[in-house]
């Protein structure tokens, strides 16, 4: 179901600290914590021993007291304490996983341990690069992470869907222009003379007619950058554009669930908090939208009784291609 020889992201880097926190990944229960000098470890959530989950038990030191018998794991997984026994057999061990900290975000590696490739990690550096000012987030959907996908890649449903914030009659009636090269995939489209939707207009006071942009890139197993724009029509040298780039990552939990996280930045008022503030709630509200849709095509789908298949407009040109990957590279890793 899952491509495993890749790195997704299994948190936001603000959520770890010195507790334990649980998480499902790919069908894998996994525990993550830092160490007292602050780095980053994900063990696999179930204790050797009795298959009690790690994240229920406490922190000592930078080892994990498992809460049912207080064995005790390091941050490689070794059990390194047994309460009234010094012989301690070497497959008293949990697995670890590869981490690496970088754009703001802690990802795992969830396959071959010798294929972890810190290089290979997808760039999201707008999360953190200078002049650019990001507001991120996370939220879990009850969903497949395909679905997801497919909502993020196909941006029509915006003027049905976002009539509120990033919504407007442009991009339903505007052609997109899709293209595959390799694992990527292209989507385009481009708007001119249309109507600002609301959050544009909130965002950057825009008081005549844009010409707006969606340029949209998809790697996988389930990374999305959105550049999305928009400037007073005819305006060539973009000086009152609003521009950002919107980052998405996802990361499937369970069949039908996934982690969704996500980042917005801007290369305009940067040092406007009241503008981070403003895009942010907008934002959340545009993604709860989102996941009303999303979940509920999730619930249709599995009560279907007939099993029928998703079918194809050509506003799906991109996800197809997107879904066509995912399931090419699942195969070969399944084949190798």
């Amino acid at each position: 179901m899952y491509i495993k020889n890749s790195w997704y992201v299994a948190a936001d880097a603000d959520e770890l600290g010195r507790s334990l926190l649980g998480r499902w990944i790919c069908d894998e229960p996994v525990v993550l914590f830092r160490k007292e000098d602050g780095t980053a470890v994900i063990l696999e959530d179930r204790c050797p021993h009795r298959k009690f989950a790690l994240s229920k038990g406490e922190l000592v030191g930078d080892e994990i007291q498992c809460g049912y018998h207080g064995m005790r794991f390091d941050g490689a997984g070794t059990c390194t304490f047994v309460p009234a026994q010094d012989n301690i057999p070497p497959r008293l061990k949990a697995r670890a996983y590869p981490v690496e900290e970088r754009h703001g975000w802690v990802w795992i590696w969830m396959g071959d341990p010798a294929q972890a490739d810190a290089e290979l990690i997808p760039d999201y550096h707008w999360n953190t690069a200078e002049g650019w000012a990001p507001v991120k987030g996370y939220l879990n959907f009850s969903a497949d992470y395909k679905l997801l996908v497919d909502n993020l890649l196909d941006l029509t449903h915006e003027t049905y869907v976002h009539q509120r914030t990033i919504g407007n009659h442009a991009v339903a009636h505007t052609p997109m222009e899709t293209r595959a090269e390799g694992d990527t995939v292209y989507v385009d489209r481009v708007m001119k003379d249309c109507a600002p939707p609301p959050l544009f207009k909130k965002a950057r006071g825009f008081t005549t007619n844009i010409d707006r942009w969606q340029h949209i890139w998809f790697k996988p197993p389930a990374n999305i950058w959105i550049d999305a724009g928009g400037v007073p029509t005819g305006d060539n040298d973009r000086t009152n554009a609003l521009n950002w780039m919107v980052l998405n990552s996802i990361t499937p939990e369970r069949a039908g669930s996934c982690h969704y996280f996500w980042g917005v930045s801007r290369c305009f008022s940067q040092d406007d908090a009241e503008i981070g503030e403003l895009i942010r709630n907008q934002i959340i509200a545009t993604f709860e939208e989102d996941r009303d849709i999303i979940e509920t095509q999730q619930r249709y789908i599995e009560t279907d009784p007939n099993d029928k298949p998703l079918l194809a407009a050509n506003c799906d040109a991109g996800n197809v291609h997107a879904r066509r990957i995912i399931d090419r590279l699942i195969a070969a890793e399944a084949a190798a």
